[in-house]
């Protein structure tokens, strides 16, 4: 006998066609019975082949219940919104398009979601894969480009720790958009241009008592694959930037005190790079202090010199 739909997958593409597909065997490969999950791909305008290896797959494997749909309103938040929105399961779960889950992701996100009926989202780590090798210059500083999130081996309430369920290893009760709306559109990656902040001002919204209620699990664990177009400077920079922008867009509105508070907490945090670089420098490391001084001056860059992008 099938089981019930119990959650549906969302996974955002934009012109992913090396990776789309591993995603999907990834879910293809799930614990879990088929009948349990859908997969919604949203097309956010690609250009190269992603939607023809979604389509090849559909055919390869008609008994994973995949749908696809087209977002023409380019971003991220976009196509995660319009996945919330035709999804048809009490529990909803974002996938990268460049992210493999393990095998027990979705029954563990499940039944974690069962164990505790309190809990509005879930999270857990996500662990990259380095196609192409790891760089010489990695770091904990550059988790963020390469999607890694780790807040250890112990569960608990990840906003008390001033973390966030993030990127491929988010889990909501579908009830979480209903309270606290949709992911912010001005904010997240639009086509080429790296924005962020959409995930942080999401979370930000959740307060008081029900801030117990976002919990982290560490073996609730994605892979995300990350090779040397990630990797290389001129995608640093973008990211960098898209990154310090975002920060700029989420206080936009908010009072004088505020904005002036995210301005020099980040002006700090890049003008800090220069201690560090000193630091790995002085350890024999050239490469590490080399990109982690130029890491915070493109933040830095994003933050005060560059223009904000048209809607």
């Amino acid at each position: 006998m099938a089981e019930p739909l119990r959650i549906s997958v969302v996974i955002a593409t934009y012109n992913r066609e090396k990776y789309i597909g591993k995603a999907l065997m990834g879910l293809l490969n799930q614990d879990l019975a088929l009948s349990a999950f859908e997969v919604l791909v949203i097309d956010n305008n690609c250009s190269d082949a992603s939607m023809q290896v979604v389509a090849d797959f559909q055919k390869a494997h008609p008994e994973m219940r995949v749908r696809t749909m087209l977002e023409t309103r380019q971003g991220l938040s976009y196509g995660r919104n319009r996945g919330v929105e035709e999804s048809k399961a009490s529990i909803v779960t974002f996938l990268d398009d460049d992210a493999v889950a393990a095998p027990d992701f979705l029954s563990k996100a499940i039944a974690y979601l069962d164990a505790r009926p309190e809990l509005l989202a879930i999270g857990g780590k996500i662990e990259p894969e380095f196609v192409d090798g790891k760089p010489e210059w990695y770091t904990k500083y550059y988790w963020g480009v390469t999607g890694q999130f780790d807040a250890g081996d112990a569960e608990g309430a990840m906003l008390d720790w001033g973390k966030f369920p993030c990127g491929s290893n988010m889990t909501f009760r579908r009830t979480f958009f209903d309270a606290y709306g949709l992911f912010n559109p001005n904010l997240g990656r639009k086509g080429a241009i790296l924005l962020a902040g959409e995930e942080k001002e999401l979370f930000g919204r959740v307060k008081g008592e029900a801030r117990q209620h976002v919990w982290y699990y560490p073996d609730l664990t994605v892979g995300h694959l990350v090779d040397n177009q990630k990797l290389n400077p001129s995608y640093l920079k973008k990211f960098c930037i898209g990154f310090a922008l975002g920060e700029r867009l989420e206080v936009d509105e908010a009072s004088v005190w505020v904005r002036t508070r995210r301005y020099l907490e980040f002006s700090a945090k890049s003008l800090g790079t220069l201690l560090l670089g000193m630091g790995y420098l002085l350890n024999g490391e050239p490469a590490k202090a080399r990109m982690i001084v130029r890491f915070g001056a493109w933040i830095f860059m994003g933050l005060w010199f560059t223009p904000k992008p048209k809607a």
